[in-house]
């Protein structure tokens, strides 16, 4: 039973260690995809960032506010190419989508490390109940 034993731990030890191999290709994959880009726009338009955002239950003009009091402050930097809100047409789970727009991941990188922005971005989570980030890559799937 010993050497049983042994053999499992060793098939498990195999399976990891393909495991690493194979997310370690697909890291060096995307990293040269995004190497080979320059560090300019992406194919499509670049990298947007999706914020989903569940308002408390009554608390929602307080959220607006919130956005008011901060909307200069997040579209002033450079790096910045859009931000653009979206309301849940039908008032269910979330609530509001938030999708910042960027030439490149570089540019996101240094948009979201900014320390005059950090207050902000850090304060989402308390002004929501439900909050996501979502990051996508432009294609051109839909081009003419």
């Amino acid at each position: 039973q010993a050497a049983m034993r042994l053999k499992e731990k060793l098939a498990y030890m195999a399976v990891g260690g393909i495991l690493v191999f194979v997310l370690q290709l697909s890291a060096n994959s995307i990293v040269s995809d995004a190497g080979a880009q320059g560090g300019n726009a992406l194919q499509g338009g670049g990298v947007k960032y999706l914020f989903t955002i569940d308002y408390p239950t009554g608390q929602k003009a307080d959220y607006l506010a919130w956005v008011k009091s901060n909307a200069d402050a997040l579209q002033a930097p450079a790096e910045l190419k859009g931000l653009t809100s979206y309301e849940n047409y039908f008032g269910v789970s979330p609530n509001r989508f938030v999708e910042f727009e960027f030439g490149s991941m570089a540019d996101a990188a240094k948009y979201f490390e900014r320390d005059d922005l950090r207050p902000i971005l850090d304060d989402v989570v308390n002004r929501a109940v439900n909050a996501d980030v979502h990051v996508l890559k432009v294609r051109g799937d839909y081009a003419e």
